[in-house]
């Protein structure tokens, strides 16, 4: 098995430790059918030989050894040292080489590069947010920029501190990179297969925003929020909010901005009936898959065409 790999090529007993929790997690919901955007997993096992060919391993470790945790300041400095040196060290040509073929499978597309820890995403440990993801990433050259940098932030501040909180080994710890086919969403947003607040196991909870699910994930606009009971369809409670900032692609060189929302759709619910459905309809399937409750991150395209684009553990139940 190569350094590489398209998310239906991973035997399961190696997916946690190869593609990390989110690339695990969309390999799976890949192979049972539900609709994900196509994708390959840098695997873990490439970025533990890069980090041990470029002598960066140890300098991390020695690195870290070095903060002072009673110093918000010191971690952040030092954490930051490590990232720069990651990001600043050339990839060896047969690396380089091997991403920009695979690549090569998308017509030098936009692409979303996200993080993946080995650590991610565990039943009893949610390392959500701490690790980047890198949106409307267009070219080869960028393609591997973004790559390492989703390997530095492995070793982000909070993560360090995490780990540390945690108990996880420095030496142990690994990171993958999902590649996967960029969704230029119309609306999209987080779904909770049951409720997390009333811990109703008929009630799904979702929330919902124009644009990319980025301005939700992220907190910069208050989604719409729909509470619907999953056998009856029956909308529970509806909160409709004012809709004022969406994050849209920046341009054809990639990237994403923050723009206002229309006038027209502010106050308009983001769903529609047939929405709604479709989701709560991917709320059982993947409760019925994954055996518990999940947080689902998802989009639809103009052509109503809704997409999963990650699912996890719900920690907080």
């Amino acid at each position: 098995m190569g350094r590489l790999a398209w998310f239906d090529e991973i035997p399961d007993e190696q997916l946690a430790l190869a593609a990390g929790g989110k690339g695990a997690s969309l390999c799976r919901m890949f192979r049972a059918g539900l609709r994900v955007p196509e994708g390959f997993i840098v695997r873990s096992e490439m970025f533990n030989e890069f980090m041990d060919r470029c002598g960066l391993r140890q300098f991390a470790l020695d690195t870290i050894k070095t903060i002072d945790f009673s110093s918000n300041a010191n971690l952040i400095e030092t954490a930051e040292k490590i990232r720069k040196k990651i990001c600043d060290t050339a990839m060896p040509e047969d690396m380089d080489q091997e991403l920009k073929q695979y690549y090569a499978r998308f017509n030098n597309g936009p692409v979303a590069v996200r993080s993946s820890g080995t650590a991610e995403d565990l039943d009893d440990a949610s390392f959500a947010g701490q690790q980047e993801t890198y949106l409307f990433v267009i070219g080869e050259e960028d393609l591997v920029r973004f790559v390492k940098e989703c390997w530095a932030s492995l070793y982000n501040d909070r993560a360090i501190f995490y780990r540390r909180e945690k108990g996880f080994r420095e030496e142990e710890v690994s990171i993958a990179v999902v590649v996967q086919k960029m969704v230029n969403s119309q609306k999209a947003g987080v779904m909770f297969t049951q409720n997390p607040v009333t811990k109703d196991p008929a009630v799904c909870m979702i929330e919902a925003a124009w644009g990319l699910g980025e301005s939700v994930v992220s907190g910069i606009v208050t989604p719409d929020n729909l509470w619907i009971n999953k056998k009856t369809l029956e909308v529970v409670t509806e909160y409709i909010s004012e809709k004022e900032t969406m994050v849209v692609r920046l341009s054809d060189k990639g990237g994403t901005k923050e723009i206002p929302v229309p006038d027209e759709i502010r106050e308009e619910p983001v769903l529609t009936e047939q929405n709604i459905k479709d989701l709560v309809d991917v709320a059982n399937r993947i409760e019925e898959f994954y055996g518990k409750p999940e947080d689902v991150e998802w989009a639809f395209e103009e052509d109503g065409q809704l997409y999963m684009l990650q699912s996890r553990p719900i920690t907080t139940l």
